[in-house]
């Protein structure tokens, strides 16, 4: 099964041929559960899971091509997603990685465009994708509904001018200090930060290779700001990496 059939095809779970008071009976308690939508009243939240199809994954599919015309976008249940481009070279950039609770692709939804680059599974993982027909309807009907999406939107384009900072102004000693600075701020940890892919593609993310990012991680375990295992991060000094990301 190729990328785009797969995207229309409803996956494992089956919810596609079910009519929408069966997918919103299924799909109202998860949407309920998402940091984007979980604000909204009932009436529109109700709506969206009308047009909801869950989808399974498997680790190392490409759940859809750069390219693909998409019927909706995603939110991540569980497992991870990683976006990526390809160089002419063959080699990989990877975007972003979408954890669960987040999502992608809402872009290419509401303009009706292309999406601009691959989406794989990083792991197994179950997906929740919301019908661009109805996220269209629901933007017009309901101002909250409108202005989630915005917030989501006014999000990524934030992230994307903190990667531009990234790779413009910063070295990779500094992004690496500032992506575990980040992490940790945003973590439900404290200062504990597992990985969210292998290194190999959280470098990627940095626009840093694998080697490159793995001696910053050890200079900074040599300097006595984190402590490395695996895929496993704690921070001994939170402002130790904040004289490292250098902030602009």
């Amino acid at each position: 099964m190729t990328a785009d059939q797969w995207v229309r095809s409803g996956g494992a779970l089956g919810t596609e041929g079910m009519n929408a008071d069966d997918r919103e009976k299924i799909c109202l308690r998860l949407l309920a559960e998402l940091p984007l939508l979980r604000d909204l009243d009932e009436g529109p939240l109700r709506f969206i899971a009308g047009g909801c199809h869950q989808r399974t994954a498997s680790k190392g599919f490409v759940i859809c091509e750069k390219g693909s015309e998409l019927d909706g976008f995603f939110f991540v249940v569980h497992g991870r997603v990683k976006l990526a481009v390809l160089a002419q070279d063959g080699s990989e950039r990877v975007l972003d990685i979408i954890l669960p609770g987040q999502s992608f692709a809402e872009a290419a939804a509401l303009l009706g465009e292309p999406f601009p680059a691959y989406a794989q599974a990083i792991c197994d993982s179950r997906l929740l994708c919301v019908d661009q027909r109805y996220l269209r309807e629901a933007v017009t009907r309901w101002a909250e509904v409108a202005l989630a999406v915005a917030s989501r939107l006014a999000h990524q384009v934030h992230d994307l001018t903190e990667d531009l900072k990234d790779c413009c102004l910063r070295s990779a000693s500094q992004r690496v200090a500032n992506y575990l600075l980040r992490s940790a701020e945003r973590g439900d940890n404290g200062a504990e930060i597992v990985l969210p892919a292998p290194k190999v593609v959280v470098a990627s993310s940095l626009d840093l290779s694998a080697e490159t990012f793995s001696r910053e991680l050890h200079e900074l375990v040599h300097s006595g700001i984190v402590d490395v295992e695996r895929r496993t991060v704690r921070v001994r000094s939170l402002e130790g990496l904040r004289a490292r990301s250098g902030a602009c």
